[in-house]
């Protein structure tokens, strides 16, 4: 008597999770965008309000693109495309990734930078830094709010029909939780401490990382340091008598100048300057002259 065997499914026939094969054609679809792109930057989008990244992608349109995934899909795609592979140990948090084919990793950190959006407190979130509430005039006309001012903890008063700050106050000292009534007492005054955006963690341009710390630069101060390197390199080169391109012109010159003078002073002939040394005679000429002149009228 036969034995009746079950049917055995084949290597070819195991049937893949659904979620398993999109997750391949994700890290595929990744990956092939990753090697068609110079800059690759890494952000943080950790908490961030949908509308802010939507208002970032939209302002990005035509010059970078965002990849949206699972950390662990954006992990393997770095690592299977082995472009821009760096970042894969900087991925900690929920995160982004922005291909640019034009855009350098400075100009991207700096786009996020400058287009961060003011964002009020919330009670109790942790301040980062002393909130401070400056001396000054308010537009809050005296009411109940000079009281939830005061409950706040500023010192506030009233003069002249409006609410005045009379001192710097302190809301809330850093590492502290922000009060209800600190919040309400911002809010009034329409002051919101933080800001919101794109954090951008690193990037890897043509291969090489920049990490957050290296782009952060003031770009005022940075050109002014190179104007003044610029400066005191070309000083130096003139002064060591360094030839360059830049400096070329100014040696020469100088050169010219201290040959012509050792020429006159040593008494030598030559084209190059013989019209100084004619000039050079005239002049000697002329002061004889004066002066033979001078003494022949008192003479008379």
């Amino acid at each position: 008597m036969t034995k009746l065997k079950g049917n055995k499914k084949g290597k070819g026939s195991k049937h893949e999770r659904p979620a398993l094969t999109q997750k391949k054609n994700d890290v595929e679809r990744i990956s092939k965008l990753l090697h068609g792109s110079k800059t690759v930057a890494l952000v943080d989008v950790r908490g961030l309000p949908d509308k802010i990244l939507q208002k970032a992608r939209k302002e990005l349109r035509g010059k970078a693109s965002f990849v949206m995934a699972k950390n662990t899909v954006l992990k393997r795609a770095l690592e299977g495309s082995k472009t821009a592979v760096q970042l894969v140990e900087k991925i900690d948090t929920p995160s982004v990734l922005v291909l640019a084919k034009d855009m350098s990793a400075y100009q991207i950190f700096s786009h996020f930078r400058k287009s961060k959006t003011p964002v009020a407190a919330k009670p109790g979130q942790v301040a980062p830094f002393d909130i401070v509430v400056k001396e000054g005039e308010t537009d809050l006309p005296p009411g109940p709010a000079l009281a939830g001012l005061k409950a706040a903890g500023l010192n506030a008063q009233t003069k002249a029909g409006k609410i005045i700050i009379a001192k710097d106050s302190t809301l809330a000292k850093t590492g502290s939780k922000i009060t209800d009534i600190a919040c309400k007492a911002l809010q009034q005054l329409g002051i919101k401490p933080f800001s919101a955006g794109l954090t951008m963690v690193a990037g890897v341009e043509d291969g090489t990382l920049y990490p957050a710390a290296v782009l952060d630069v003031d770009e005022h101060r940075l050109t002014a340091d190179l104007i003044a390197s610029s400066l005191n390199a070309y000083s130096m080169s003139i002064n060591v008598f360094y030839p360059t391109e830049q400096n070329r012109s100014q040696l020469l010159a100088g050169a010219l100048g201290q040959a012509r003078a050792l020429a006159e002073e040593s008494g030598a002939y030559s084209t190059a300057h013989m019209e100084s040394l004619l000039a050079r005679a005239i002049r000697m000429q002329e002061a004889v002259g004066a002066s033979v002149g001078k003494q022949e009228t008192k003479t008379a």
